[in-house]
């Protein structure tokens, strides 16, 4: 018998369009003799619908159009319950903080993925570096800051300058605490343009990550597949993400064509070894399950933890696939495994 598998998309995070893309390929790649598929969009104002068009329209975001194709959903705890697993391809807030993941928690239905706990640490950047620190992990030197904080009328923001200007040094990166894919995020070089760029950070999330700009580093990433029938977690073979800009934003990562993949990274063999162990401790000491892709930062002889996401995205340029493909596991195998992950 068939497994019913629902796969979510879309949804109110600023990701919503790399979600439709993500959810697209995956669709197209789920093994229809193993899986009965049906797919789920969420719109941008968090409503919730069957659709049953084509998998362009909704790789092109094109799908909330097609009304023909839509159905409506009033009840999604009830709707929820009629599937043996539940994949949600949600990125950024609401997809990777614990929020669907709460709410498939409350339906009682399974689900790929990390759970409420795992996905809401990792998503928090400075919760997640500090968990990462304790493990003796290098992370890179920050300064955070709550809105609380900012915008009370009593708090000095010359001090905080000051702060930022002896502890960091400039440049410095003013990134929002829980959001995904660079979202908010701004390379700033001196003071003129820092309280401007935590304002627009602020416009993100309640809390703001600053951190000191680490030039002519490597980004490189690592994915993490935990096979639970197996009882192995598989850190793959670290990519490198070559990038036309020093700044690996939103843009860099979906939309500029120049941004190039190279796998295996062109570090060292130890640093590769070092990687893929440290991504595995990572995993573990954050209460990961079944997927992750743990970022890195590499300069010269030193590793700097950067950063986790919990849905990595599915997109064809994105690092996640591409890292467990070149170590032999297929697309298709990937899927099976997080959703056989769920039993």
């Amino acid at each position: 018998m068939k497994k019913k598998v629902l796969v979510i998309f879309g949804s109110m995070s600023s990701e919503h369009e790399v979600s439709c893309i993500s959810a697209a390929n995956i669709i197209e790649y789920l093994d229809e003799e193993k899986y009965d598929i049906k797919r789920v969009g969420i719109d941008k104002n968090g409503i919730w619908y069957y659709y049953t068009g084509g998998i362009k329209n909704i790789r092109e975001n094109r799908w909330i159009r097609d009304i023909m194709n839509k159905e409506l959903i009033t009840n999604q705890i009830k709707e929820l319950r009629r599937y043996d697993v539940v994949f949600p391809v949600l990125h950024g807030k609401f997809g990777e903080d614990g929020s669907i993941q709460g709410l498939l928690e409350l339906a009682r239905v399974k689900y790929v993925g990390c759970d409420i706990l795992g996905s809401s640490i990792a998503i928090n950047k400075i919760l997640s570096k500090e968990l990462v620190f304790s493990l003796g992990i290098n992370v890179v030197p920050y300064i955070s800051i709550s809105d609380r904080e900012f915008f009370n009328r009593e708090f000095d923001k010359r001090k905080l300058v000051e702060n930022i200007k002896e502890n960091l040094g400039f440049p410095v990166i003013v990134k929002p605490n829980k959001e995904g894919s660079s979202y908010g995020v701004s390379k700033v070089e001196d003071d003129v343009s820092l309280i401007s760029a935590i304002e627009f950070a602020l416009k993100y999330d309640n809390n703001v990550l600053i951190e000191k700009y680490i030039s002519k580093r490597k980004e490189v990433e690592c994915a993490i597949l935990e096979d639970v029938l197996e009882e192995r977690i598989f850190a793959s073979t670290p990519g490198e993400i070559i990038l036309p800009s020093e700044l690996y934003d939103f843009n860099a990562k979906y939309e500029n064509k120049k941004s190039r993949i190279q796998i295996p990274a062109k570090i060292s063999e130890e640093q590769i070894f070092a990687i893929k162990n440290y991504s595995k401790e990572i995993f573990k000491k954050l209460r990961l399950t079944g997927i992750a892709r743990i970022d890195f930062f590499v300069l010269k002889n030193k590793i700097y933890f950067n950063e986790v996401n919990t849905m990595p995205g599915f997109t064809d340029t994105s690092m996640y696939p591409m890292m467990l493909m070149h170590d032999g596991i297929g697309y298709k195998d990937i899927l099976d495994i997080l959703i056989n992950n769920v039993y």
